[in-house]
């Protein structure tokens, strides 16, 4: 219960037993005076008729007519006469007292007369005695009406009285509100500061001491984030273009030529100049800087429709440019465009290609490629290009690994959706330091009618090809959400690939399941999404992790390799966790490491170290601090 609720009952609740007291004492002390002013009035009557009996002289018949009369015309609740002899006796009583009064308040309010008795006498003759009640049927009826007007003035003030507490907590708890808001904006890393200081002295000093903590740690948000900038820039920035230089190219590559796409694998265009010495010595350092940043330019331009890529100098001369999803046709238009744009540059600084020339070698590589093999034929392609006398370029083009036939695949992968046919497997993400799991990071296989089991590894391509990619997905997430599998009460993660992301009816979709099924549902799940797509992509993502929050899924980043020059967007967005490969993070200068660390630290996001590739980086990452790691290769 909010405090604003608990001081609205307790303040409420003394305001209604206040004014219940206050009208409580006022009914009774009415109560009281209407007693005593029946009493006297029945002490005054009582005389009155006493003496008119007395007139009647003991005759029955005349003490009858005036008992009667004097009982239907005044306040009686019954009159009784007996003669002095006991032989004459006579009475009235009012047997309803209380008409159009309810009975539960005649019960309850239970008010009692005295009885007054008189003697009735003729000179000094005794002739008998007279007993009088006061009519209590006036009292009731006076009571109820009062207790129905106090009921009507009770219910009033009580609701003035709430509107204007309401009003005046509203009034008072407002700063505390605006604390409570700036606390849960901490707790999303926003760094919220309350300008307008509350008047309430306790109130002030929390809103100074919340404002101090927040200003302290966007301080060191914002110094470990400039500090990473710095750091990324020296480590992996060639200092002339701005392109990433070979270091990065060689934590990168890994991670690229994995990915998993429609068209399984990409394509690297290796280029070489001949020379930079002789534009060094023809046309001075500076210009010939100014003509390989325009060059380099011509890359980014020409490559501008691919999201996943890696633009690439790894020395002086050498260049590199590997396009995931780039067809080999695609890549030899680009080839065309870069010779022309190449061509140009030297008319316009006055040289030829006698001068200075290029060479471009293409290798298309399928997924499964490791990055020795890649490096290997890109090279090759490159020394075929240079050796080839007609033209300036060589493609390396190998068979696709996937032998099985478009169709046949749809067939496998329709039938796998359509009967929820997958096995899963997980890698224990672990606390080194406490020896405890973390989570599991799930991946699944996918059989046919036939039983064979087909690799995530070798579908996942076919499936985004043929734009199955959101349906397998849900199908998956279904199972594990809505079904008891091995990972029922378990924490889990699923890695999302970014045709997901994009498709436009995914968000429905999800919207749609996890509204059916996370309330039952016993496995605690995180969705991973690729570092590289974040950051391309990142009010795409937004509205996907604001599915995630508001059915309390939780994400995180996966393949994280610090492309992004700024690492706002991860207060932005707030992941969970990250994963890094080992390498990258074994190859961050302590500085760099320091300053990440910093970033994801102050907003409370877990480092994870994957692909670890023996056993002394176990070591090497807890001495940076780092003990969660998935993916030991034995």
């Amino acid at each position: 219960m909010t405090l604003f609720k608990q001081l609205a009952l307790v303040v409420s609740m003394i305001i209604i037993v206040i004014l219940g007291a206050v009208m409580y004492i006022n009914y009774t002390s009415a109560k009281q005076d209407m007693i005593d002013s029946l009493y006297e009035s029945t002490v005054n009557n009582i005389s009155t008729l006493s003496s008119k009996i007395a007139d009647a002289k003991g005759h029955e018949a005349l003490v009858i007519s005036t008992i009667d009369s004097e009982f239907d015309g005044g306040y009686y609740e019954s009159i009784e006469f007996i003669s002095n002899d006991g032989i004459f006796s006579y009475q009235q009583r009012d047997n309803d007292i209380a008409e159009d009064v309810p009975a539960w308040f005649v019960e309850y309010t239970n008010v009692s007369t005295v009885k007054i008795t008189s003697d009735v006498s003729e000179g000094w003759e005794l002739l008998g005695e007279v007993t009088v009640e006061g009519d209590t049927g006036v009292i009731y009826k006076a009571l109820y009406k009062m207790f129905i007007k106090l009921l009507y003035l009770f219910g009033i003030f009580v609701s003035i009285a709430l509107v204007v507490l309401n009003i005046l907590l509203h009034f008072v708890l407002k700063p505390l509100k605006l604390i409570q808001n700036q606390a849960e904006a901490i707790l999303k890393n926003e760094f919220v500061i309350q300008e307008k200081e509350p008047y309430t002295t306790e109130f002030k000093g929390v809103v100074k001491g919340m404002n101090s903590m927040v200003k302290k740690v966007e301080d060191i948000f914002n110094k470990a984030n400039e500090s990473a900038k710095r750091n990324r820039e020296l480590l992996y920035t060639e200092a002339v273009t701005g392109l990433f230089n070979r270091r990065y190219m060689m934590l990168k590559l890994p991670e690229l030529i994995s990915q998993n796409n429609k068209i399984d694998g990409g394509t690297v265009l290796f280029i070489a100049l001949s020379s930079t010495e002789v534009m060094n010595q023809l046309i001075s350092r500076r210009h010939a800087n100014n003509l390989i940043i325009e060059f380099t330019e011509v890359f980014k331009k020409v490559t501008q429709k691919f999201e996943e890529k890696l633009l690439s100098r790894l020395n002086e001369t050498e260049f590199i440019l590997v396009l995931a999803e780039c067809e080999s046709s695609e890549a030899q238009e680009i080839l065309k465009t870069i010779n022309s744009e190449f061509l140009k540059l030297l008319e316009k600084n006055s040289m030829n290609e006698e001068n200075v020339n290029i060479n471009i070698g293409l290798y298309r590589y399928n997924s499964g490629v490791s990055m020795p093999e890649l490096l290997t034929r890109s090279d090759t392609a490159l020394s075929n290009a240079i050796a080839n006398e007609r033209d300036n370029s060589y493609l390396y083009e190998e068979d696709s690994n996937n032998t099985l036939a478009k169709e046949q695949w749809r067939s496998i992968i329709e039938y796998a959706i359509q009967e929820n046919s997958f096995t899963f497997e997980s890698f224990d993400v672990v606390n080194t330091k406490r020896d405890t799991l973390v989570h599991e990071a799930i991946t699944y296989n996918i059989y046919a009618n036939d039983a064979k089991e087909y690799l995530y590894k070798d579908f996942i391509a076919p499936v985004i090809n043929l734009g199955h990619s959101v349906s397998m997905h849900i199908a998956v997430m279904q199972e594990l959400i809505s079904k008891e599998t091995q990972f029922a009460n378990r924490h889990c993660t699923l890695k999302l690939p970014n045709d997901f992301f994009r498709d436009e009816n995914s968000l429905e979709l999800l919207e749609n399941l996890f509204s059916k099924h996370h309330k039952a549902s016993s496995i605690k799940l995180s969705f991973e999404i690729a570092d590289s797509f974040i950051v391309k992509n990142l009010q795409l993502v937004k509205s996907f992790i604001n599915i995630f929050n508001k059915y309390s899924y939780d994400f995180g980043i996966h393949s994280f390799s610090g492309e992004s020059s700024d690492y706002a967007y991860l207060k932005e967005l707030n992941p969970a966790f990250l994963k890094a490969d080992s390498a990258f993070l074994l190859d961050q200068s302590l500085e760099s490491m320091n300053a990440l660390l910093l970033i994801t630290d102050s907003l409370g996001i877990e480092v994870i170290a994957t692909l670890i590739r023996k056993e002394e980086d176990i070591e090497s990452l807890k001495l940076l601090h780092i003990d969660i790691i998935q993916d030991y290769i034995k």
